[in-house]
């Protein structure tokens, strides 16, 4: 039986779709569900993230503003996935993660000892996903459980 559901969200159009259909699930089933959001950290090698994050390095004032309104907006995107999950009568753990989005996700799915992981795609083609990568696929063939993805 799923009694513990993991599901990532970025705020996306796929990312609510995913978040709706996983407290839909969990509803149903009546099991925790667990929402992730992560900053990406060292999406690009010049940026600050990685240093931000850093104990001991500081950062400019630019760089942690911008560091500050991806931390706003992740804490946005995880209350109003608790509003939903409680408005539903499901109960929620919200975690906001940094690092790669694919390997926090599997990683807090190891942690918390899931039954389930939900991510959301949007359908990219071979050459995108080899460019850009993609998270569902990553999730996909490094998840250790059974992985339910949302086709946007």
């Amino acid at each position: 039986m799923l009694k513990t559901l993991v599901v990532a969200t970025d705020g996306s159009e796929v990312g609510d779709r995913a978040l709706t259909d996983a407290i839909d699930l969990a509803g149903k089933l009546d099991a925790d569900l667990h929402v992730v959001h992560v900053i990406q950290a060292g999406l690009y090698p010049s940026l600050f993230m990685d240093n931000i994050i850093s104990p001991g390095i500081p950062a400019d004032p630019a760089q942690q503003a911008v560091y500050e309104m991806l931390e706003r907006e992740a804490e946005e995107i995880l209350a109003r996935a608790a509003d939903l999950a409680a408005a539903a009568g499901v109960r929620i753990t919200t975690h906001r993660q940094f690092g790669d989005p694919g390997s926090e996700i599997v990683a807090l799915a190891e942690e918390v000892g899931a039954d389930l992981i939900i991510v959301g795609s949007r359908g990219k083609s071979g050459i995108d996903r080899f460019f850009l990568g993609s998270v569902s696929s990553f999730v996909i063939e490094r998840s250790p459980v059974a992985t339910l993805v949302i086709r946007a």
